[in-house]
Order: structure tokens, then sequence, then C-alpha cells
């Protein structure tokens, strides 16, 4: 882990990888489900949607765990500013700060 996880101790981004991970799993699972119906004769396309955003979350699941392997977990990709753990708590694979975000 890089030292440029001043805002946040080693143990919170040990945290928050295994919260990552444990929804990561979850991700998978569901999609499989989706894409299950999906193969059936009539594809569903509310299954179709929840597939491919399933994988999203996926794809933002991983981008996160490369950023607490690479030191910059809970910075702002916006203004690199400290996001507040308590978002993180609620949306851990947030990359953004809310203000960010909302002018996004």
């Amino acid at each position: 882990m890089s030292a440029k996880l001043d805002s946040m101790t080693a143990a919170s981004a040990d945290r928050f990888r295994t919260m990552l991970q444990a929804q990561r799993t979850e991700c998978v699972q569901h999609r499989a489900e989706a894409l299950a119906e999906c193969a059936t004769s009539v594809p569903d396309p509310v299954a179709q949607r929840r597939s491919a955003d399933l994988q999203r979350t996926i794809e933002e699941i991983d981008a996160a765990l490369v950023r607490i392997d690479g030191g910059t977990y809970g910075r702002c990709t916006g203004c690199d500013a400290s996001i507040p753990e308590e978002r993180l708590e609620l949306r851990p694979f947030a990359r953004t700060c809310v203000a960010c975000t909302a002018a996004a």
C-alpha cells in the first residue's frame, strides 16, 4: 500500500477491500443469474438491463480495488479531495466526492 493513503489508515483500507471483494462476489453471482434469465427463449429486457448494470458495478469495484492497491482510494478522482468514510460506507466504490458527483 502506498504512502498516499494519508487520510485513510491501512486498517480502514483493508476493511474497505474486504467490503468491496464481498460486494463484487455478490454482483458476479447476481449477474450470472440475470444472464441465465436472458438466455431463455424470450429474453427479458429487465434482466438484460440488470446484467449490464451489474457489469458496470463490477468494473467500478475493480477500479476501487486498483485505487486501494495504488494508495489513492478515498481520494476524489476529480478534485483530489478526501472522500468522507461515511460516503465510502454507503458506496465503497465511489471515485468522486459529493461535490464532483453533483457537478457532473
